[in-house]
C-alpha cells in the first residue's frame, strides 16, 4: 500500500496532470454550456433563450407529461401551433418549442432537411399510423412524453469528456514505466527487495486508479450538470426521439437501439465508456513498459489508439482491402504484439523472430475469420466511447443476442492481458 500511494502521488502531483485535468474540466464545462446558451424556445409568441428556454420547455412539458395519446398530440398543436418557416441559413424552424417541434417531427406531414428543404406541418396523423407508433406496437413499449433533452446532452458531454480523458492519460500514465527506463532507474529499483514484484504491481495499480478516477470525475460532473440544468425526466422515453434520429430503424422488427428505453441506453453508454477508458489505460501502460522514453511511449500509444479509426475510414468502400481489415482487427493485432512479451530468449535470433511473427499472425488469422461473427472494431477504446457506432452493432445483435455481453467480456480479457504483459515486459 505504501508503494501504491507513492506511485499514485507521483502521477497526480505532476504539473502536467494538474494543468491537463483542469483544462479538460474547463473544456467539458464550456461544451456543456454551449447546449444551454444555444437553447431557444418560443411560447405564446415570446422567444426565450439560454437557461430560461430550458426552464420554459420543462414547464410546458410537465402539463402533458405521461403516456402519449392522440388527444395530447392534438392539444399540443391547438395550444402552441406548428413551428413556422425558417430564415435563410438558419438551421431550424422558427416559432418552435420542445413540444410542437416533437409533434411536427414525429406525428405530422412536416419535415426539416435544411433551410432550403423543409415543409412546415399542416396536419397531424394518428400515432398508430406513424413510424414511432408502429415501432412502439412492435416492441410493446408505451410511448411516454417527458422532457428528455438532458440525456442527449449527457451523451454528448460524456463522449467529449472521455476523449479528453484519454489524451490526459497519454501524457500522465505514459511515463509510469518509460520514465524510469529513460533515466536508467529500473536497474536500481530491481536491486531493492520489492523492486521486481510489488513496485511493478504498485505502478500498474496507480495507473489504473488514475483511469478509473478520471472516468468517475467525468461521469459525476456530467451527471450533476445535467441533473441541475435539464433534470432527469425522460428515462422511460425511447432513444430514437431523445437523440432526434431521422428515422426509427425497422431492423430486426424494430428491436434495435432506436427503440431502447433511454435508461437502458444510458447504462450502455456508462459501461462502454468505462471499458473504453480502462482498455486505453491498459494499452498505454503496456507501451510505457515497452518504450525507452516518455515521448516514445506517448507517440506509440497515441498511434495505437487512433490509427485504427483512420485506417477504417481510408479503407471504407473496399471491405476486403488490407487497410480496412487491419483497422477492423487492430485490437487483435495489439494483443498478438503484447503476447510476444512472454517469448523467452533463444540462441538464434531468427527463431525468436519467427515465433514473434506467429504470435501476431495467428490471432490475426483467427480474427479475419471471426470478424463476420464478432465486431472487433467496436471494442477499440475510442470507438467504444463514440456512441454513434452503437447502432451498427444491431446487425450482429439480430443474429447473436449475446454479442454485447461477449464484447464486455472480450474487452475485460483484453485489458487484463495488456496489464499482465506490461508487468512481464517491464520485469524482463
Amino acid at each position: 500500500m505504501r508503494l501504491y500511494k507513492m506511485e499514485l502521488y507521483k502521477i497526480c502531483s505532476k504539473k502536467i496532470f494538474i494543468v491537463s485535468a483542469l483544462a479538460a474540466i474547463i473544456i467539458m464545462l464550456l461544451y456543456f454550456g454551449s447546449f444551454v446558451i444555444g437553447a431557444e424556445t418560443t411560447i405564446d409568441g415570446v422567444k426565450y433563450t439560454g437557461y430560461q428556454a430550458v426552464k420554459k420547455d420543462r414547464e410546458i412539458t410537465e402539463e402533458f407529461k405521461g403516456v402519449l395519446t392522440d388527444e395530447k398530440v392534438t392539444q399540443i398543436i391547438e395550444k402552441f401551433g406548428f413551428p413556422s418557416g425558417v430564415r435563410q441559413n438558419y438551421n431550424t424552424f422558427l416559432e418552435k418549442n420542445y413540444l410542437n417541434n416533437f409533434v411536427m417531427r414525429e406525428f405530422s406531414d412536416g419535415y426539416f432537411h435544411g433551410w432550403d428543404d423543409y415543409h412546415a406541418g399542416t396536419c397531424t396523423y394518428p400515432i398508430a399510423e406513424t413510424d414511432l407508433g408502429k415501432a412502439s406496437e412492435a416492441v410493446r413499449k408505451i410511448l411516454v412524453l417527458e422532457y428528455s433533452y438532458g440525456w442527449n446532452v449527457f451523451n454528448s458531454v460524456i463522449e467529449i469528456g472521455c476523449i479528453l480523458g484519454i489524451f490526459l492519460m497519454l501524457f500522465t500514465i505514459s511515463p509510469v514505466f518509460s520514465e524510469e527506463n529513460h533515466i536508467n532507474m529500473r536497474q536500481i529499483l530491481f536491486t531493492t527487495k520489492e523492486g521486481k514484484t510489488r513496485d511493478i504491481t504498485a505502478k500498474i495499480m496507480a495507473g489504473m486508479t488514475v483511469a478509473v478516477g478520471l472516468y468517475a470525475i467525468i461521469f459525476i460532473v456530467d451527471f450533476m450538470l445535467v441533473w441541475c440544468v435539464f433534470g432527469l425526466d425522460g428515462r422511460n422515453c425511447l432513444y430514437k426521439w431523445v437523440m432526434e434520429e431521422n428515422f426509427v430503424r425497422n431492423w430486426n422488427n424494430y428491436n434495435n437501439i432506436s427503440t431502447m428505453y433511454v435508461k437502458d441506453f444510458v447504462w450502455l453508454v456508462i459501461v462502454f465508456c468505462f471499458l473504453g477508458m480502462v482498455e486505453a489505460a491498459a494499452i498505454i501502460l503496456y507501451f510505457s513498459a515497452h518504450s525507452g522514453s516518455p515521448f516514445q511511449s506517448v507517440i506509440t500509444s497515441a498511434l495505437c489508439l487512433f490509427a485504427p479509426i483512420c485506417l477504417n475510414i481510408l479503407g471504407q468502400g473496399n471491405y476486403n482491402s488490407t487497410l480496412f481489415i487491419v483497422g477492423q482487427l487492430f485490437d487483435v493485432l495489439l494483443l498478438g504484439i503484447a503476447i510476444t512479451s512472454f517469448i523467452p530468449d533463444f540462441a538464434s535470433k531468427a527463431e525468436k523472430f519467427i515465433i514473434k511473427m506467429l504470435c501476431c499472425i495467428l490471432p490475426l488469422s483467427a480474427g479475419i475469420y471471426l470478424r463476420k461473427f464478432f465486431p472487433f472494431y467496436y471494442t477499440l477504446p475510442v470507438v467504444m466511447i463514440i456512441t454513434e457506432g452503437y447502432g451498427d452493432i444491431d446487425v450482429y445483435l439480430s443474429r447473436y443476442p449475446w454479442i454485447r455481453g461477449s464484447m464486455f467480456l472480450f474487452v475485460v480479457i483484453l485489458s487484463a492481458a495488456f496489464v499482465v504483459c506490461s508487468w512481464k515486459k517491464y520485469r524482463n
